[in-house]
């Protein structure tokens, strides 16, 4: 089972609403290195206009131009939030600019995921 009720996370459970896991892991490791990781697929993506995403069974799909830039802009916004959840949030628990930067990080990544859905998804255009 997932979930307690009634559910009070502890030190090593992590519901990104409250203070993350502890740990070097978790603070450099998910706060640092991969949120780096994601912010360089993510300028990749904005400066060559072109990202592709690999799926199941081998399927994959190539996105290009405004679509490949908005899925960098997502990527970039999903490493803006792991890094104020993942370090900042161990550095300081709770501090206000923690907060911000995952509610800024998860706006671009609506925002960015939300543009790729409408253009590839519902109007069809690569």
């Amino acid at each position: 089972m997932l979930w307690r009720f009634p559910y009070h996370p502890t030190a090593y459970d992590d519901d990104w609403e409250d203070q993350p896991a502890q740990g070097l892991f978790f603070q450099w490791g998910l706060g640092v290195v991969l949120p780096m990781l994601i912010v360089g697929w993510g300028i990749f993506a904005i400066i060559t206009r072109q990202s592709s995403w690999s799926g199941e069974r081998g399927i994959s799909m190539t996105l290009q131009g405004t679509n490949a830039m908005a899925s960098g802009v997502a990527a970039i916004s999903a490493a803006i939030f792991l890094h104020c959840h993942y370090f900042w949030g161990n550095v300081y628990d709770q501090a206000w600019f923690a907060v911000l930067g995952k509610i800024a990080g998860a706006a671009g990544f609506i925002v960015g995921i939300g543009i790729v859905i409408v253009r590839a998804g519902v109007l069809g255009r690569n």
